[in-house]
Parts: structure tokens; C-alpha cells; sequence
């Protein structure tokens, strides 16, 4: 089962294939690189008082505003549990793991809202919480760049039996290393991932129900178990 998350992310879906007898291989195609220094995410927190959100997107993300969330009176939403995992405390989390699951179940309101997310992040928060009437600020901490493995690392990748993309990006970065080809079953984290895999040519195998790891677990031993 081929793992194309970035390597800081890919421990924890690697040791649950591996807990099923999965074989992993850990084939990194995105790198992640910081974009905001922690003096710009803390100006933009400051300001938000218990009537605003702090909205994050992603673990990673959440990661970076970790530290300057401290002290910070505005509520908190995270996009799902493993975002949630990283931050200190939630208000509020998507039960339908996703941008969207999110902003189905957010408030209404006229305060403010800071999205943080990476660059080159969907606008699905901040066009779904500006429609519910907040004034939204996107935060961008982050972005992914590709990574191109060698040959010998592409020639293990192909013999597998299948790949998980979980982002769009993972999924972009295949297309420039090894084209259309790809193993049997190919596995999304969800909707957005599979738009954006078949956008780049890609066919989807599954995209996983609930989205998020244990999500694709599922979705990948259903795959085997057909």
C-alpha cells in the first residue's frame, strides 16, 4: 500500500496498514514548507474576541497556530477528530469529516473568522462560513511543493496493490512522476480528493465514507475484501 502524505504525516496511517498485515511503503510525492512566520499568525489571532473563531483545516495547519491559539479568546472549529488531536481544545468539530461537514454545522453570526489553512487550500471555508455571514480572513501557513522519488523508489511504487491519496496535491504530484499509471485500487480521503485525483486523470477505486484514516481503512479493506 503506497502512502504519498508527507513523511511527518505518514507515520500514523503507515502503522495502521501495517496493524492489518498491510505492507506499507512510505513514498512521499508533497513536502510541506511553512509560509507564515509565528509573529503574523499571532497578529492575526490578537485581535478576535469570544464571538469569533479561530477555523482550521488540517493538522498541519493546526500545528502552526498551536502556540499563538494560547491566550487567544475566540472559539475554535477544527475540519475533524485527527485536526482536533493537535489542538488544545475545540469548540466545535465536524462529525462529517471534511471543509464541507464543517461548514454545514457551523453558526451563524456577523463576528469575525480566521480560516487557517494552506495555500493552495480549497475556499470551501471561506466562501461556506462568508455565506453564513462571518467577515473571514484566510490564513495561509503553509504550502506543499513536490517531491520526485529515484528509480528504484518508483519501480517499488508500482508493483503495489494500491495508493491512498489524502489531498488533491498527493494526487497532482503522482501525475508529474509516473503519469496515468498507478497500482489496482486507488483510495481517496474523500469527495474534494477524488474531484481533484480524476481532475488530474486519475480513476478512483474508493473514496472513504468517513473521511479521515480510519475512513480509508475501511474503504481500502472493502477494496480487498470485494
Amino acid at each position: 500500500m503506497v502512502i504519498t502524505r508527507p513523511v511527518e504525516q505518514a507515520a500514523v496511517l503507515a502503522d495502521m496498514l501495517a496493524a492489518r498485515g498491510a505492507v506499507p511503503v512510505v513514498m512521499p510525492l508533497i513536502e510541506l514548507v511553512d509560509v507564515a512566520v509565528f509573529d503574523e499568525i499571532a497578529s492575526a489571532l490578537a485581535p478576535l474576541g469570544s464571538d469569533d473563531w479561530v477555523v482550521v483545516a488540517s493538522a498541519h495547519a493546526a500545528s502552526r497556530v498551536l502556540v499563538a491559539l494560547v491566550g487567544c479568546a475566540a472559539q475554535v472549529a477544527a475540519v475533524g477528530s485527527t485536526t482536533a488531536k493537535v489542538l488544545a481544545h475545540t469548540d466545535l468539530v465536524a462529525e462529517r469529516q471534511s471543509a464541507d461537514g464543517l461548514v454545514a454545522v457551523f453558526p451563524t453570526g456577523t463576528g469575525h473568522a480566521v480560516v487557517v489553512q494552506a495555500v493552495d487550500g480549497a475556499p470551501t471555508l471561506v466562501d461556506g462560513l462568508s455565506a453564513r455571514g462571518w467577515t473571514v480572513q484566510r490564513l495561509d501557513t503553509h504550502r506543499s511543493q513536490p517531491v520526485v522519488p529515484n528509480a528504484r523508489e518508483q519501480l517499488a511504487v508500482l508493483r503495489a496493490d494500491a495508493v491512498v491519496f489524502t489531498s488533491g496535491t498527493q494526487a497532482e504530484s503522482w501525475v508529474q512522476v509516473f503519469g496515468v499509471s498507478t497500482p489496482p485500487v486507488v483510495v481517496t480521503i474523500g469527495p474534494q480528493t477524488t474531484r481533484n485525483t480524476e481532475a488530474a486523470g486519475l480513476k478512483v477505486t474508493a473514496t472513504a465514507t468517513d473521511h479521515s484514516l480510519p475512513g480509508v481503512i475501511e474503504a481500502l479493506e472493502e477494496c480487498f475484501r470485494s
